[in-house]
């Protein structure tokens, strides 16, 4: 009985013995984990700052990838980082940086890793219908960010761009201006039916008539109205309006 009670003893001491280990071992290695993600996020910190003042204050990190030295990610305690330097570009919107680092004694640890990027950039949404002819003003869009890797074809990127230009087409609520919509001058040939408004002191007079020349919008407009069969001149306001004074 006492063999087998010494038996039971040692049994249960080898399992004590084991549980602590892999305790001890499961311990370890989570800190090791810990510590190898406490640094790649202050790496990423890092490189986020870099990337801010070379490009612009509007980027974000969308992936970090370790290129070379994955080992020195080992045994990292009294590790920190020392430099972090751009290493050249690896493609569209990616940049491979120098991570250089150091411990008390200047012992040195070094590893190259890929970041991927992305850019908010300012895109413009139109905020009604528009038609065609429309010498858009601030009232007529507003400014969104967007990551540039996901902006449309010929989306117009700039405030300036927008205003005072003229709308091509019509355009609905809500779509991004693009520099297809716009133009500088839109052409409304001769034989267009226009409406013409006269204005002279308070009195608004509103009548038809019919292009006489070809011209362009906030261009001068000769038009032979319906009615009257006279030929009246005013500034071609919109594709089918023009503003007579008098």
């Amino acid at each position: 009985m006492k063999v087998k009670g010494q038996e039971l003893r040692v049994k249960t001491g080898y399992w004590l013995l084991a549980t602590i280990l892999a305790a001890g071992y499961w311990l370890l290695a989570t800190l090791a984990i810990a510590a190898q993600q406490d640094l790649m996020d202050n790496i990423k910190r890092a490189i986020v700052k870099e990337l801010r003042n070379a490009i612009s204050e509007d980027v974000e990190i969308t992936g970090l990838r370790v290129l070379e030295g994955m080992d020195a990610l080992e045994n990292l305690e009294g590790y920190k980082i020392n430099t972090v330097a751009m290493n050249g570009y690896a493609g569209r919107n990616k940049v491979n940086f120098m991570v250089d680092l150091r411990d008390k004694r200047m012992s040195r640890k070094n590893i190259i890793v890929e970041a991927s990027y992305d850019v908010l950039v300012d895109v413009f949404i139109s905020s009604r219908p528009l038609t065609k002819g429309t010498v858009l003003t601030a009232d007529d869009f507003y400014a969104v960010k967007q990551k540039s890797s996901k902006l449309p074809v010929a989306a117009v990127l700039g405030r300036n761009d927008i205003e005072k230009k003229i709308l091509k087409n019509n355009i609905g609520q809500g779509v991004i201006i693009r520099a297809d919509h716009l133009t500088n001058q839109l052409s409304i040939k001769r034989g267009q039916k226009v409406n013409v408004v006269v204005e002279g002191g308070n009195v608004v007079i509103s009548t038809h008539g019919v292009l006489r020349h070809d011209t362009v919008v906030g261009g001068v407009a000769k038009v032979l109205c319906d009615v009257s069969k006279k030929e009246v001149s005013g500034v071609l306001i919109s594709p089918n309006t023009v503003r007579v004074k008098i």
